[in-house]
């Protein structure tokens, strides 16, 4: 038998596997991406949301009332709970106000932190 080049179908099989499965770990990479741009696009909503609400009881003459509540917001589209706590600090002219910004659907999510006068 002469001594041939070539390549048998054997090896040409084995080369399309492994390049089927670096085709399917590429796919899989880019679904991985999309979906993590997706997750960043919401959590920088939710940051907006946040900063909307804190300069809105930044701005309010009346001092928010101490305790925990929740409310509904819309935003570009897109509708938020907005999660807030607000406890005295240890000077009393001060009030710490948290906030807790998450859509209503989806996984993003924002805090942040506010201080204001309690008058």
């Amino acid at each position: 038998m002469k001594n041939e080049q070539g390549f048998t179908l054997l090896e040409m099989l084995v080369a399309l596997s492994v390049i089927s499965i670096a085709a399917l770990a590429l796919v899989r990479l880019d679904a991985y991406a999309v979906r993590t741009a997706g997750d960043l696009d919401e959590s920088t909503m939710a940051g907006i949301v946040a900063q909307n609400r804190a300069v809105e009881l930044w701005t309010d003459p009346a001092p928010p009332t101490i305790g925990n509540s929740a409310i509904g917001v819309s935003n570009a589209g897109r509708n938020w709970r907005v999660e807030q706590r607000v406890a005295r600090t240890a000077d009393d002219a001060l009030l710490r106000i948290d906030l807790l910004v998450r859509p209503e659907s989806g996984r993003g999510q924002a805090a942040l932190t506010i201080i204001r006068p309690s008058r």
